[in-house]
Parts: C-alpha cells; structure tokens; sequence
C-alpha cells in the first residue's frame, strides 16, 4: 500500500502519495483544503462513501486527512486507537 507523506509550510500541510510523488490534498490548518485527486490509495476506512479517512505523520502528531466527498478536508489529531 502505498503512503502518505506530508510536507509542512507555514499554515500549509501538503500531501503526496510515496509511490508517484502526486499531490493528493492541500489542507490549511483551519481544516480546510483542497483534494486534487482520488484518494483509493489512502483509504483505511469507508462510512457510507461520505469521507475517507487517511493516516499522516504530521508535526510529529499522529494525524488523520478526512476527506468528505472528495472535496472538504479536516485534519483531526490525535489519531484515535
């Protein structure tokens, strides 16, 4: 499977996928962004086709990328257990 690796800059967290090097998601740290493709790569769980729930190390922190319909995105850390 492939991973996720996150860039940090200023309030910025860039994300790409460790296989191809694309940019999958821009997301600033109000919890808001930008998916710029799909993201079957990082899919760890599914509810309802509604968001994908992605693992990132960010900061240091354990991190969550929640994409809701492939649009809006959160940022939720810690990563629950």
């Amino acid at each position: 499977m492939a991973e996720l690796r996150v860039e940090y800059s200023g309030q910025w967290s860039r994300y790409y996928c460790s296989e191809d090097n694309k940019l999958i998601a821009e997301v600033h740290d109000s919890g808001t962004g930008i998916v710029y493709t799909p993201c079957s790569h990082f899919e760890i769980s599914e509810f309802g086709n509604l968001y994908y729930e992605l693992n990132a190390k960010r900061l240091n922190r354990n991190a969550v990328l929640r994409v809701w319909s492939g649009e809006t995105v959160y940022i939720l850390y810690p990563k629950s257990s």
